[in-house]
């Protein structure tokens, strides 16, 4: 049988890798969990990413992107063996530079299995897709049961309300914001499809039961997050259409373009219909959870616009700024190298005038690394999201691909963002780390031109044999040997 074009490459293997590898991260506690109680959840990640890196030894590293990612590893790395040696709890800080290293890892194995390449994009795609519906089923498996995984008793919002989710991620706005980059993923890959199918309904279908997650968890942040990232996705897929309406078509390569003649405009919008007519009855029905008395009663959205006029709501607010008060302040006392993994707790608790209201998390990771681990890490790691918002403004490439990957790192820029700014700490949560590298690979393939293909070696034709056919000496065409006159046909 023969094989095709492509099939058991190397970059077919790395971008099937990359598939299940995202897969694996972003389901959350229900693959860290274990391996954290084998004691395999640095060893793991650290014997993948290695091995990741070898296969992609050949990849094109000296490219910016790349490139600065292993320059923050390395800072990054120095910073955390000195924050260990300065955390003022020995055991919480050995603990929080694992979870560190293994972030890391998880970023440098994402980047290395993509090796900067349009199928290892793809295969990174197709993850957030199968994390998706994976996320859908446990979210789903909460609201029929009324139990949350892995969440110990006592915290109020699982007990005061059973319609708040929080799938394999223990908090409410972390799987908001894991349920957001889940659908930046799916989008992505459904505007990768070369035709409009049904396969774009039954993702249509799995990004609003994503939506519904997002909206189950009650969280501000996750769902102001999947609102920019729905119209990052909108702003994108709106100019590709403009382009196919105004005549001209899509650049696609030679693998994803489609077969027989070119799509007219009118061919390629006849499939959306049934998109477009499921899209405007799902609105109806969302606005009719806002207008039908008995449905608002029960919508989470107007349950969150209640409560953000609620004082508890506002007292939540002022408690993360004293917080970020108390970490700039701890800051300032220190010499800039970092005060120490995990001590943003300690000196908290130290301190006999903190001026909160509650000995919490920072609640802001990129302050957090500040205070922690020092000025140079914090410059590193902003560095290197500067080279990435650069290769999204100023891209190498152009064409239909290169405006999709540029939606997709900003859509995948969002979550991330986010995450640092609203979650209790994402230091050591694997799905920021994943982000991340997610973030390099688009930027890494958006930052170098296309290798040229390797010229075909021209043979020179005799002047006596046809144009169309030609056999090489000695073999003569079946057609000239055996020649069929017009009157015997």
């Amino acid at each position: 049988m023969q094989r095709r074009r492509g099939e058991g490459s190397p970059q077919a293997r790395a971008g099937l890798f990359a598939t299940a590898f995202v897969l694996a991260v972003a389901a959350g506690d229900l693959t860290l969990y274990p391996l954290i109680q084998v004691r395999a959840g640095t060893l793991l990640p650290l014997v993948v990413a290695v091995s990741a890196l070898w296969s992609a030894r050949n990849a094109r590293w000296r490219a910016p992107a790349p490139l600065a990612l292993l320059m923050m590893v390395t800072v990054v790395a120095g910073s955390a063996v000195i924050a260990l040696v300065r955390a003022p709890d020995p055991v919480e800080g050995r603990t929080e530079v694992q979870g560190l290293a293994a972030g890391l890892a998880i970023a440098l194995t994402a980047v290395a299995l993509s090796r900067g390449t349009s199928r290892g994009l793809a295969g990174l795609r197709r993850g957030w897709v199968l994390a998706l519906g994976l996320a859908v089923v446990v979210g789903a498996v909460e609201l029929v049961t009324g139990r949350h995984l892995w969440i110990p008793p006592g915290l109020s919002w699982a007990e005061t309300s059973r319609t708040i989710i929080a799938g394999a991620f223990r908090n409410p706005n972390d799987f908001a914001l894991a349920l957001t980059a889940m659908i930046s993923g799916t989008l992505a890959f459904a505007a990768s499809l070369p035709r409009w199918t049904l396969r774009h309904l039954g993702l249509a279908l799995l990004v609003a039961a994503g939506v519904v997650g997002v909206v189950l968890t009650e969280s501000r942040s996750g769902l102001l997050a999947c609102a920019l990232v729905a119209a990052v996705h909108a702003v994108g897929a709106w100019r590709r259409h403009r382009h196919v309406d105004g005549g001209h078509s899509p650049r696609l390569d030679a693998r994803t373009a489609p077969r027989g003649p070119t799509r007219t405009a009118a061919a390629a919008r006849s499939p959306r219909l049934l998109v477009s007519v499921t899209a405007v009855v799902a609105m109806a029905a969302v606005a009719a959870t806002f207008l039908v008395p008995p449905l608002a009663a029960r919508n989470p959205v107007v349950a969150m616009m209640t409560a953000a006029a609620q004082p508890g709501t506002a007292r939540s607010d002022r408690l993360r700024i004293d917080l970020m008060r108390a970490a700039v302040r701890y800051y300032d006392r220190s010499d800039g190298m970092g005060t120490g993994a995990a001590s943003f707790e300690v000196l908290l608790a130290r301190d006999p005038a903190p001026g909160v209201a509650s000995r919490t998390w920072l609640h802001n990771t990129f302050l957090e690394l500040l205070l922690q681990y020092g000025a140079f890490a914090t410059a590193a790691l902003l560095a290197l999201l500067g080279v990435v918002a650069f290769a999204v403004v100023r891209p190498r490439r152009a064409g239909r691909r290169a405006a999709l990957v540029r939606v997709e790192t900003l859509g995948a820029l969002v979550p991330f963002v986010a995450l640092g700014l609203a979650s209790a700490t994402v230091l050591t949560t694997p799905l920021w780390w994943l982000l991340l590298g997610q973030l390099v690979a688009g930027a890494w393939w958006l930052g170098t031109t296309p290798r040229p293909a390797p010229a075909r070696p021209l043979t020179e034709r005799p002047a006596s044999a046809p144009p169309s056919r030609w056999h090489p000496p000695g073999e003569a065409s079946s057609r000239h040997a055996h020649p069929v006159s017009v009157s015997a046909r």
